[in-house]
């Protein structure tokens, strides 16, 4: 009986590793060169950059502008942004590159740096102070600073957007937004051993499966 007890603290313990494994990246852009981008507006217009990026301190678009100056554009003026890999949509005020779809359904993440673990590694290195972490690091005017010694933690958020609502991928969200028929479908799912909330697989197989 012991035994089959420590067995099953042993899987829960594999199982919150798992969830709590996180990205990392030498570079504060998601490309290491700018490239052009094709940015669609509120208003429909849309507009081509020659040089543009994103900024994973808060997934915001970048882009060179005719000084030579890295700007950071303003979102509330964007509705999507398309590089010639990956499309975004904004999410409140955050650019989200799009995983998969399935039919008129869709799951998007946001990748952005965790600024508090960042943060915490940081001052515990003992090389700078949290004066000079919070003022300098991480600014647009910064961005042509070679900053690639710095191991920057990545946190992904995801979304769904679903029978045309946009949402977190959370369980008290999805519960009480799809239909009360396809309670059964998100149990089945949620419950087999090789899902995982962090696992966008696991998501498209669970958005799949909430869509039919």
């Amino acid at each position: 009986m012991k035994k089959i007890i420590v067995l099953i603290l042993l899987a829960f313990i594999a199982r919150g590793l798992q969830a709590q494994t996180t990205n990392s990246t030498h570079r504060i852009l998601v490309y290491p060169q700018f490239k052009p981008a094709s940015i669609t507006l509120m208003n429909g217009k849309v507009v081509t950059v020659p040089l543009a990026n994103i900024f994973l301190k808060r997934s915001s678009l970048i882009y060179h502008s005719l000084g030579g100056k890295n700007m950071e554009a303003r979102l509330s003026n964007i509705k999507s942004v398309d590089f010639d890999d990956r499309h975004y949509e904004r999410i409140d005020t955050m650019l989200a590159w799009r995983v998969d779809t399935v039919g008129r359904n869709a799951l998007y993440c946001v990748s952005k740096i965790d600024i508090a673990s960042l943060r915490n590694a940081m001052l515990n290195s003992r090389s700078m102070t949290n004066l000079e972490l919070s003022s300098s690091m991480l600014n647009t005017t910064t961005l042509d600073v070679p900053l690639d010694d710095i191991e920057y933690p990545i946190i992904n958020v995801y979304f769904y957007v679903y029978n045309g609502k946009t949402f977190p991928v959370h369980e008290r969200e999805i519960t009480r937004r799809i239909p009360k028929s396809k309670l059964y479908d998100y149990k089945i799912v949620t419950s087999l051993p090789t899902f995982s909330w962090t696992d966008p697989q696991s998501l498209i197989d669970l958005l799949r499966r909430i869509s039919k």
